[in-house]
């Protein structure tokens, strides 16, 4: 099988993964270089080898753990360039399941490759957000997202600036529907107080309106953290498209006369 895709990608997942760790927070446990002991212990059972410290994984184990358990598992290489690194980095950070779902949806009704790149962060995202440990991770967990994203755009080949105006748009429409909700929360409240009826259903329905205040007002954050991260990424695929065509422009340099 080529592996041409595979090494290209790999690199970016493991700049986000890092090095070792050990966060108590976190209930992977010891850690390094994103694999950890107890995925490292599966590996080399499967191997028929004597467990060993992850903090001692060799680069060729690391290299076919991450190819078997994720970008094999997935079918990454028969991906297109950009969703390949999407949906590669979702199985590394949330397991092989979750991307295989994540790119069947992101694909339905056949979007273009941007849209289907946005999708997996999207599901990436909401599923993150789920998990308890979301309240430890979830800031560095959502730059990630937004930097696989970007990276993927440039890989795919495509401008990235489209889907940071898109987050942008999303970000003022969810600040806008978490504002509007809280008149609604205060007048319904009042209402409650002023007439003493069915106050037990009214608290509900402030709750519920509340609620959707909340949830829109964390959409708001995380698409404002995303669309940061895409615009400087777009500023910087510009400048660098800027730099290359003047390069290109530039007359030749004559050569130096003996």
């Amino acid at each position: 099988m080529a592996i041409g895709k595979f090494s290209i990608c790999l690199p970016y997942t493991l700049r986000e993964e890092g090095g070792e760790s050990n966060d108590p927070r976190d209930p992977g446990g010891n850690t390094n270089r994103g694999v950890t002991q107890a995925r490292y212990d599966q590996y080399r059972a499967a191997k028929r080898l004597q467990p060993k410290s992850v903090s001692l994984i060799s680069e060729s184990e690391l290299q076919d753990l991450y190819r078997t358990g994720y970008w094999d598992a997935i079918g990454a290489e028969q991906l297109r360039h950009g969703e390949d690194l999407s949906a590669f980095d979702y199985a590394v950070n949330s397991g092989p399941a979750k991307a295989r779902a994540a790119i069947v949806t992101a694909n339905a009704a056949a979007p273009p490759l941007a849209k289907v790149i946005e999708n997996i962060a999207t599901a990436r995202l909401s599923f993150l957000h789920g998990l308890t440990t979301w309240r430890a991770f979830g800031r560095g967990w959502g730059a990630r997202v937004a930097r696989i994203e970007a990276a993927s755009l440039k890989m795919a080949g495509l401008p990235i600036a489209p889907n940071a105006v898109s987050a942008k748009a999303q970000q003022k429409a969810n600040s806008k529907s978490a504002k509007s909700a809280a008149p609604i929360a205060a007048a319904a409240g009042a209402g409650a107080h002023a007439t003493g009826s069915h106050l037990w259903a009214t608290i509900a329905v402030v709750a519920a309106i509340v609620a959707v205040a909340a949830v829109a007002a964390y959409n708001a954050w995380r698409q404002g953290q995303r669309a940061t991260i895409l615009a400087n990424a777009a500023a910087a695929q510009t400048a660098d498209a800027a730099q290359a065509a003047a390069k290109a422009a530039a007359p030749a340099t004559a050569p130096a006369k003996s």
